[in-house]
């Protein structure tokens, strides 16, 4: 068992500290309101500092904490790079792929892990033991590398909620309770991921792109233009689809060769 100091008592502290203590490990929370000197009496006691301070702030408090050989230092951000972490003698990333909203703990998601051989098993373990799937990254990983990870996660996450906002854009244009959108569209967006868990994203596609019936799909554009609304998403999202469409076979030439001119 090692002791953990958690510093930073955010979303991702009150998700993380109860989640280790259930896992049987040691946790000491680590405020700067309890002043600099408690704060470093904590660093330095602990085997384990995790920082779930906000992301342009990990750096700033990794070079002014008080380290000592033997530690490790560990940040739980998708996008930053470990050499935030520059200042501790070794340095770690433990990023949950999850969104903590509300009480939701950790156990159920995959969770990114970047470090070397050495410290890599052991965390792998507190993975396992935390309900969480490890989810090996390139060690290391360059900036380039990681901006492109966390976009893709961050495009799993929010980018969801602007299509749905797109979609209720639509509804309303219809002339429909704002009201009654989210709650009638999110069985179907639901549906949707089930479906892909099930099949993949090829064989879950589904809609006019899907059976290539480009006079659906063009009545669509031009209800945009009718509400006034820009088409650029619902374009980029129908090539998307187009794509996925192709790959599972759905369509033939003809069809492809239709959609393509009405979407370009």
């Amino acid at each position: 068992m090692k002791l953990h100091a958690v510093v930073g008592y955010g979303r991702l502290g009150r998700a993380l500290v109860p989640a280790l203590r259930a896992a049987g490990e040691e946790v000491v929370i680590a405020r700067r309101a309890d002043g600099e000197a408690a704060l470093a009496d904590v660093v330095q006691r602990a085997d384990w500092v995790w920082l779930t301070v906000p992301d342009d702030h990990i750096a700033a408090t990794a070079a002014g904490l008080p380290w000592r050989d033997g530690q490790l230092a560990l940040h739980c951000s998708g996008a930053t790079p470990l050499a935030a972490l520059a200042a501790a003698p070794a340095a770690a990333g433990f990023h949950p792929l999850k969104l903590l909203a509300g009480d939701a703990g950790l156990a159920g998601a995959h969770v990114g892990i970047e470090a070397a051989e050495t410290h890599r098993p052991a965390l792998q373990d507190l993975a396992h033991r935390l309900g969480l799937v490890p989810l090996a990254l390139p060690s290391p990983m360059s900036a380039q590398a990681r901006a492109a990870y966390h976009a893709a996660a961050n495009l799993a996450a929010s980018g969801v909620l602007a299509v749905l906002a797109e979609a209720g854009a639509l509804w309303r244009a219809a002339g429909l309770a704002a009201g009654d959108a989210l709650p009638a569209l999110l069985p179907l967006t639901r549906g949707a991921l089930d479906t892909a868990g099930a099949r993949g994203l090829a064989g879950a596609v589904s809609g006019p792109v899907a059976r290539g019936d480009a006079g659906v799909l063009a009545r669509h554009l031009d209800a945009l233009q009718s509400a006034g609304l820009p088409d650029d998403l619902m374009r980029a999202l129908a090539r998307r689809q187009l794509a996925l469409a192709e790959a599972a076979g759905r369509l033939d030439a003809t069809q492809v060769a239709a959609l393509r001119t009405l979407l370009a």
